[in-house]
């Protein structure tokens, strides 16, 4: 008898959890550790499972990344509150960025590893981090609306994205190393771009760096 073939959820749901066991694997041990064997033998099924909902190692990780991506859309909305005035939301989106790198700086390396292929190859992937980057897109043009922002606010997130994400990819990859830290760097930095935004009572103040005896 003829094995009934599995439903759209029944392949999600093991999409899902291969990409869960597949994840904790990349945490503990790194990207190069994640392999189809060591993943069915994680999830105690036959080595050739995998295959039957991934077509290769490249495709997994576009999965793990996927999901990566949209833990870190969660993370962010969880800080905001939607009736805050748009420089809170701002903040509080800054702030939440900062915090999900401090906590999962492995996950942000996976979504935002050099060495990928392009997103448009995986159009769920792609689309993930759209949605996200829309998100921010929102929040920005709010800033706008309110006069607190002058330029096209896609453009503006652009630029706003590219300086934040250059600080967090230096931070992770532990090259931070002319005397200041993530954290002494970071709200000057927003400062310098978005002059209405202060930074959190919370956050550690900017350190002034000491003079070079003569």
């Amino acid at each position: 008898m003829a094995k009934a073939q599995l439903t759209t959820d029944e392949r999600e749901t093991m999409r899902q959890r291969l990409s869960d066991a597949a994840t904790a694997i990349y945490r503990e041990q790194g990207v190069e550790a994640v392999s189809f064997r060591k993943l069915a033998e994680s999830v105690g099924l036959s080595h050739t499972l995998p295959y039957l909902y991934f077509d290769n190692k490249e495709a997994l990780l576009a999965r793990m990344r996927q999901d990566g991506v949209v833990r870190f859309g969660v993370y962010l909305r969880q800080r905001e509150q939607v009736d805050e005035a748009p420089a809170q939301r701002l903040q509080a989106l800054i702030a939440g960025f900062l915090d999900f790198v401090r906590e999962h700086p492995a996950d942000y390396q996976l979504i935002f590893s050099t060495e990928q292929p392009p997103p448009d190859r995986y159009p769920e992937l792609l689309a993930a981090r759209r949605e996200l980057f829309d998100h921010i897109v929102g929040v920005v043009a709010d800033c706008v609306d309110a006069g607190l922002l002058e330029g096209e606010p896609r453009q503006v997130t652009h630029g706003f994205w590219a300086a934040l994400h250059g600080l967090m990819s230096l931070h992770v990859a532990n090259q931070l190393v002319h005397g200041y830290s993530m954290d002494q760097l970071i709200w000057p930095m927003i400062r310098q771009i978005f002059g209405f935004v202060v930074q959190p009572e919370t956050a550690p103040p900017a350190a002034v760096p000491r003079k070079k005896r003569a």
